[in-house]
């Protein structure tokens, strides 16, 4: 008996030693997944955030569309005119989509949030509802857009809560699993995006937008009842030249001024279409961007967030460019 329980007392320290050792040596793999888990939810909820931001203001361009036709109508005794009340329609639409596509980017920044409080403190519970939040609303815009892809059983299961003696070991592979569940939901959405056929359910055509545009800032233009000011001083900052008192009426009586200024006003109008498809090229390009990382955290390779972060700048700079012009 005693013989047996020598033996015995001799399996369980092997054991002990074994699992020591496979603490050791799991340890510093466990701690770098974690880490990257955290950088990876940082850069995926600033990307999210940012893409959400924009395609509000996107949105909201929208409704100043829907004024500049109204406003032209309006002028031109033409109210609710057939064409208008289709063009005002599809635009309509355009704005739906544009809501629902910001409230998907919105749970996304919110699973990043909680796939970072999954590496900070094995918050899986959290992370479970958070993802579960953002497969309803993707579900939601795919549906609202006549997609027939849907974010699937498979997308949307939940995180399960490993066990194990290694706890690090057991939190590192639920950032993995987390890590795959957005990676998945990506590439089910990505190519989504990137069909021209959603594209002209979120983008309006770019003729249309600066035609409604260019016809209400010119019969405002040249009406005169507003400043040329902010005009004058965007065309002359590169010469640090800027308008004064004095520049309305200067301009208000110099046909060649006026029809220069109005000129570049219609290519401010322009340009700011541009922009609005600008953001959503650019916002595709960013999902794109995120999915080699979470391959790179699965992997157990270093992140390399320059693509990502190179693109939320162009989205930052394009949402500067679409927020609504402040006055003097």
């Amino acid at each position: 008996m005693l013989r047996w329980l020598r033996r015995k007392n001799a399996l369980l320290r092997e054991a002990l030693f074994v699992i020591l050792v496979a603490a050791l040596m799991t340890s510093g793999c466990s701690s770098t997944t974690l880490t990257s888990g955290s950088n990876l939810a940082k850069v995926g909820q600033t990307a999210a955030s940012q893409m959400e931001e924009n395609a509000t203001l996107s949105s909201d361009a929208m409704l100043n569309l829907r004024k500049a036709v109204a406003f032209n109508d309006g002028f031109n005794g033409q109210i609710g005119n057939s064409s208008s009340q289709t063009f005002l329609q599809n635009v309509g639409e355009i704005q739906d989509n544009l809501s629902q596509y910001a409230k998907m980017l919105e749970s996304l920044s919110g699973a990043y949030s909680a796939l970072g409080d999954l590496a900070a403190y094995d918050a899986v519970g959290n992370f479970n509802t958070s993802f579960s939040n953002l497969a309803k609303d993707s579900n939601q815009f795919l549906q609202g857009i006549h997609s027939s892809v849907q974010v699937g059983a498979v997308t949307s299961s939940a995180v399960k809560a490993g066990g194990g003696i290694v706890i690090g070991f057991v939190q590192a592979n639920e950032v993995k699993d987390a890590s795959r569940h957005i990676k998945v939901l990506l590439q089910t959405v990505i190519p989504v995006f990137e069909d021209p056929g959603t594209r002209t359910l979120l983008i309006l055509n770019k003729e249309e937008v600066t035609g409604q545009i260019d016809q209400a800032a010119q019969t405002l233009f040249v009406s005169g009842v507003y400043s040329y000011g902010p005009l004058l001083d965007d065309l002359g900052g590169p010469m640090n030249f800027r308008s004064n008192p004095k520049s309305d009426s200067v301009v208000i009586k110099n046909p060649k001024l006026k029809q220069g200024l109005g000129n570049v006003a219609i290519e401010a109008a322009g340009e700011q279409s541009s922009q609005l498809a600008a953001s959503y090229d650019k916002s595709v390009a960013a999902l794109k961007a995120l999915v080699p990382l979470h391959e790179s955290l699965e992997n157990g390779a270093p992140l390399n967030v320059g693509t990502i972060t190179v693109i939320v700048n162009q989205l930052q700079k394009i949402a500067t460019s679409l927020q609504p012009a402040k006055g003097k």
